[in-house]
């Protein structure tokens, strides 16, 4: 069998191929030119932060004062240098302005504020960390030191003030000086308004001086801390205000010890398992520390433990002032370990049931 073709359709397979030949032609100048084209690396510049100083000596200060210093960053690479972060090691010293960027080549000023009020007396070191996109240093730590100079001591040291929650309570501080730079007390408060300055008095010009403060009632026992802030001015004519915790506790004219959980341990309970009958017993003490109101203790409930499990013997070794609560486990038990609470009944007729957490550990067998 012949085949036969068309003038059309042998016209149209000549243009396909000659279009073919072409495209096969210029794919391979293509190439050529590739090849010979010097090649550009596609890298972007690298930022690089440098100190002005690595450290420094900030020199003395007085126990109060405030200042202001700049830390000098430059970045002598050839891109923008981001500043993520600038964090202080302590919160004696405060970041007073961050740029975000340094542009290559810029030297900037990073403000900082130290506080002495917040630094105990003496020499001491501090930092300032950047934290930056350089990536040979990511991390960069600015240290400076200052000898700080405590004007004062106080007597007593720490300043506790305790006493009961419902009556008002008072002391007095004696503030001596440690320095021959004078010592002029000329105003003193409490800073959250926690106690009241209630006499004042110098007893040596310049050396010596004894104030009294007064807190008054509390309707819950609490510990709280308010600082005595005392406006000081020396010879030379500096002013600061420096302060001394003062820790003021309103106690529970009721003390129970433990406070929070009483509990038999392993070491407890394993006496139970030697020879004879043995039991263990373990006790709570009680005191009253308000002398006006007699306290009687009237019971003591125990609430998730089996029946009989425990038993209870209330002591009044004071009347109306020390009682102790006896709690004795006479039986060893399969369980692992058993929790409860202990209440303890009394006439307190702010609280009447004082509750702890009670607890009984085995597990040896």
């Amino acid at each position: 069998m012949k085949y036969f073709s068309d003038p059309i359709s042998r016209s149209v397979s000549l243009l396909l191929l000659l279009l073919v030949s072409s495209a096969i032609a210029f794919t391979g100048h293509e190439n050529q030119v590739r090849a010979s084209a010097p090649q550009v690396p596609l890298t972007s510049g690298t930022p690089k932060i440098v100190l002005g100083e690595n450290v420094t000596d900030y020199g003395e200060m007085l126990q109060g004062e405030v200042i202001e210093r700049d830390i000098f960053i430059r970045n002598d690479g050839d891109e923008v240098l981001n500043m993520w972060r600038v964090n202080a090691s302590c919160g004696c010293t405060k970041i007073l302005n961050k740029p975000s960027q340094v542009a290559p080549g810029e030297t900037v000023a990073i403000r900082i504020e130290v506080d002495s009020k917040k630094i105990k007396p003496g020499d001491t070191r501090k930092g300032v960390t950047f934290e930056t996109d350089d990536p040979a240093n990511p991390r960069l730590q600015f240290i400076f030191t200052v000898n700080v100079i405590g004007l004062f001591r106080t007597v007593p040291e720490p300043i506790l003030l305790p006493g009961l929650m419902g009556k008002s309570k008072s002391m007095k501080i004696q503030l001596f000086a440690l320095t021959d730079l004078g010592f002029e007390v000329k105003g003193a408060r409490s800073r959250n308004g926690e106690f009241e300055i209630t006499d004042f008095n110098e007893i040596e010009k310049d050396r010596h001086y004894e104030i009294e403060v007064t807190v008054g009632t509390s309707p819950a026992p609490r510990n709280i801390k308010d600082p005595l802030d005392l406006l000081i001015a020396v010879k030379d004519g500096r002013e600061v205000v420096v302060g001394r915790y003062i820790e003021i506790q309103h106690l529970d004219p009721i003390q129970v010890t433990p406070a929070r959980v009483f509990q038999f341990g392993n070491k407890d309970t394993d006496r139970l398992l030697g020879d004879g009958d043995p039991v263990v017993t373990k006790y709570i003490q009680i005191q009253n520390l308000d002398e006006t109101r007699p306290l009687e203790v009237k019971g003591v409930e125990l609430e998730g433990f089996p029946d009989g499990m425990f038993e209870v013997e209330i002591q009044e070794l004071v009347p109306g002032r020390t009682f102790r609560i006896g709690v004795t486990l006479g039986d060893y038990r399969k369980e692992a370990l058993l929790r409860g609470s202990l209440h303890i009944i009394t006439n307190d007729s702010r609280l009447p049931k004082r509750s702890l957490q009670m607890a009984a550990k085995f597990g040896r067998i």
